[in-house]
C-alpha cells in the first residue's frame, strides 16, 4: 500500500492478473459461533407473489442479514422431509449475523408471508450453514451458468424471473438470486478495483447435470435463453461469475469503464506481455477497448 500504491489497488478486484499473491492479511469481523440462519420454502407456483413480498422487505432490511433467493427444485437431503424431495420451490435463504432475538425480529415478516412449505431457518453454528450445500455440487457433473447484475425488482423484471426460472430440464438446475447493497454499496466507486457497487442484486442461471444425463444441449440454452430474456435489465456482472466461453466484452462489464480503464494501465506496466492471462483476462494497453479472455501478449 505504501510502495506500489497502484499493484495494491489492482490486486484487490481485479483477480490474478497482476502476478502470484504469496500472502495476505485479513481484518475480521465477529460472526457467531451460532447465527440464525437456513431457507424459507415456498411452492414454485407462488414465486411472482414472493419476489414481490421480497423487494418491500429487503428494502430496508439491515446490514447484519444477508438473503438469496434460490428457484430450484427441493434435494433429498435428510432434514427435508420426504414428501418434499424434487418439488419446485422457489426459496429464500437468509443468515444474520448478529444477536440471534434480533435476527428473530428481522426475519418474521418473511416467516409469516403466506403459509410456507418449510421452515428451516434457525439458530446454528455459522460452519454447518456455510457447508450446508456442499453435497449439492460434486465434482464429475456437468455445470454451465450465466450471470448478470440486475436492478431492484420492478414488476415486469419479477414476471421475467419468474416466468425462466422453472422452464430448465434437469432437476439439478437452479436460479440463485443475491441481495447487495449494504456496505458495499458505500464504498465509493474506484476505491478498490470491485466494480458495479450500486447493482441491487446479482443472479446467476446455473444448469447443472449429472454425466450420462441428456440434458447436455437443452440445459446451456436455458442458461442463455434467459439471460437474453433479462437484457434490458441487465447492469455489470460480478466477475467471479463469468463462465469460460464469455464474450470478451463482458470482462469489461464486471469493472465498469473507469476501473477497467485503470486496471488495464496497471496491466500494462507490471504485466506488458501478459503473462498471467488465465483468468477474467485484462489485456495490457486495452484502456480504449474490451479485455481479452483467453490469449496471451506477444511473448
Amino acid at each position: 500500500e505504501d510502495e506500489h500504491p497502484d499493484l495494491f489497488w489492482a490486486l484487490r478486484g481485479g483477480g490474478g492478473n497482476f502476478g502470484v499473491v504469496t500472502s495476505f492479511e485479513f481484518r475480521l469481523h465477529p460472526v457467531g459461533p451460532t447465527v440464525l440462519a437456513g431457507p424459507i420454502l415456498w411452492d414454485a407456483s407462488d414465486a411472482g407473489e414472493v419476489l414481490r413480498f421480497y423487494r418491500d422487505f429487503i428494502r430496508d432490511a439491515p446490514d447484519e442479514l444477508g438473503t438469496v433467493v434460490k428457484f430450484c427444485t427441493v434435494p433429498p437431503l435428510s432434514v427435508i422431509p420426504e414428501e418434499l424431495h424434487w418439488r419446485p420451490v422457489v426459496m429464500v435463504g437468509a443468515c444474520y449475523a448478529g444477536p440471534i432475538e434480533d435476527g428473530e425480529k428481522a426475519l418474521r415478516p418473511l416467516r409469516a408471508f403466506r403459509t410456507p412449505l418449510l421452515d428451516l431457518a434457525g439458530p446454528k453454528p455459522y460452519v454447518v450453514f456455510q457447508s450446508a450445500l456442499d453435497s449439492t455440487v460434486l465434482h464429475g457433473w456437468n455445470y454451465y451458468w450465466k450471470a448478470t447484475h440486475l436492478p431492484a425488482l420492478r414488476d415486469d423484471l419479477i414476471d421475467v424471473i419468474a416466468g425462466h426460472a422453472f422452464s430448465c430440464s434437469s432437476p439439478r438446475s437452479y436460479v440463485a438470486m443475491f441481495h447487495l447493497k449494504g456496505a458495499v454499496s458505500r464504498v465509493a466507486e474506484g476505491a478498490t478495483a470491485f466494480g458495479n457497487r450500486q447493482a441491487s442484486h446479482a443472479i446467476i442461471v446455473h444448469a447443472a447435470w449429472r454425466p450420462g444425463e441428456d440434458f447436455g444441449d437443452r440445459e446451456p440454452a436455458w442458461t442463455r435463453g434467459f439471460l437474453a430474456a433479462l437484457g434490458r435489465f441487465r447492469e455489470g456482472v460480478y466477475v467471479n461469475f463469468l463462465g469460460g466461453d464469455e464474450d470478451p466484452g463482458r470482462v469489461r462489464e464486471a469493472y465498469g469503464d473507469s476501473v477497467f480503464d485503470r486496471l488495464a494501465d496497471v496491466k500494462s506496466s507490471y504485466d506488458p506481455d501478459n503473462v498471467f492471462h488465465h483468468n477474467q483476462n485484462i489485456r495490457p494497453g486495452l484502456s480504449a477497448g474490451v479485455s481479452g479472455s483467453d490469449g496471451a501478449g506477444d511473448t
